[in-house]
């Protein structure tokens, strides 16, 4: 019923067209829009800025395609309008989705088991981006730190009260322990985390085969699109682990264009929060490996990376390609011409003090902090980096170069 009240209301469209890959995360379209629209209106009152968030409706040209993403328009008085189309997986995120923490745990000692079996992939991470480390092993101290307490527990206990009754109740103490750490992973979210490990190790496996296939029908659709001048700027987003999954999106929809005859068509790629090392280090990555060194020699392609080395998630600041492909000579690597930027957001111009402190604190807040309003006005603005007058390019390079 909300698809079709919001029918009548669907916008004319736009010079440019923003395709927005998601991260790891069940919430759909709904949850996003919502933040979108909340987060607009508190960044207008910062900025001094008018933006508006259109309803949301279906991505009409993938209806027949059977491709239920959703696509609203974002707008500025002072800037322009854009068409801004949600890329729907969060459906095959739900499948994947383990209900009951110990599915989750159980997938994770296998990621943890894969990851040490092959130690050099955390060669380069410890060299480029040490607290990259710490957040990737962050889940398993939580989980092995539990269990130690519920067998500590366990063993006081019975050297106490020794027997059958001393017995149960350091089984029970433990149960407690366990619980506690259940109860505080609502807080700090170390099983999300966990998810996305195991989500990483899948995608390199490539077990993951829905995603690539619904990415490349749609490339498909906005290739046609593009080249039939229904927009004048593309610009493809990857927040979070949507970063690598936005990578072999990008590089599905230029090879839609090279089949179209037209290999020169413009894409620009904005990766925010990325997390790519983390699925092209993964042992038999060599197709995600494949499709981000076609990126970072596409002369075609406009990538720039935004992501802070405050935000423990992602890898801010870091040279990508060297971490991704750590045997390549660099002579080749510094052929390339992609990412043509590394920026970062600087979050701490846009916060005061004590809040920039409790962000630190709260790792899934900071990470979603490229999506969301500001306290203070600064060069980084999700908004007006959507509804800017000049090209993606232009806007990047004026406010955010450094």
């Amino acid at each position: 019923m909300l698809y079709q009240q919001e029918k009548a209301e669907l916008p004319s469209k736009n010079d440019r067209l923003i395709l927005f890959v998601g991260g790891y995360d069940p919430r759909g379209a709904r949850h996003y829009h919502q933040m979108m629209q909340r987060e607009s209106l508190k960044q207008g009152e910062v900025s001094q800025e008018s933006y508006k968030v259109g309803s949301r409706h279906r991505w009409e040209p993938g209806l027949k395609e059977g491709l239920l993403h959703s696509q609203w328009t974002v707008s500025n008085d002072r800037g322009k309008s854009s068409d801004y189309v949600f890329v729907d997986w969060s459906d095959l995120v739900r499948q994947s989705w383990a209900s009951r923490i110990a599915d989750v745990v159980w997938q994770g000692l296998k990621t943890y088991c894969l990851i040490f079996r092959n130690k050099n992939v955390l060669s380069p991470l410890l060299k480029a981006t040490p607290y990259a480390i710490w957040t990737l092993v962050y889940p398993l101290v939580c989980m092995l730190l539990c269990l130690a307490l519920a067998c500590i527990a366990i063993t006081v206990s019975y050297k106490i009260n020794p027997g059958w009754v001393g017995f149960a109740n350091g089984i029970l103490i433990g149960f407690i322990f366990l619980w506690a750490g259940y109860a505080l992973d609502k807080k700090i979210h170390v099983s999300w985390l966990l998810r996305i490990l195991n989500f990483s190790r899948k995608e390199a496996e490539n077990s993951v085969h829905e995603v690539d296939d619904r990415f490349k029908r749609t490339a498909k659709i906005v290739a046609r699109q593009i080249i039939s001048g229904d927009y004048q700027e593309l610009v493809v987003i990857g927040f979070s682990v949507g970063s690598a999954v936005a990578v072999s999106f990008a590089q599905s929809i230029r090879e839609e264009f090279i089949l179209e005859g037209c290999p020169k068509q413009k894409i620009n790629l904005l990766t925010l929060g990325n997390c790519i090392p983390l699925f092209s280090l993964m042992p038999g990555a060599d197709r995600i490996r494949s499709n981000l060194f076609e990126l970072a020699k596409d002369e075609s392609s406009y990538w720039v990376d935004i992501s802070s080395p405050s935000d423990s998630v992602s890898f801010g600041m870091c040279d990508l390609l060297a971490l991704s492909f750590p045997k390549q000579d660099s002579k080749v690597l510094a052929g390339c011409v992609n990412p043509r930027h590394m920026c970062t957001p600087r979050f701490h111009k846009l916060f005061t003090p004590s809040a920039y402190r409790w962000m630190k604190r709260n790792k899934m807040r900071m990470h979603f902090q490229y999506l969301m309003a500001s306290d203070l006005s600064g060069a980084y603005d999700y908004f007006k980096l959507l509804t800017c007058k000049e090209s993606l390019p232009d806007f990047i390079e004026k406010r955010l170069v450094r």
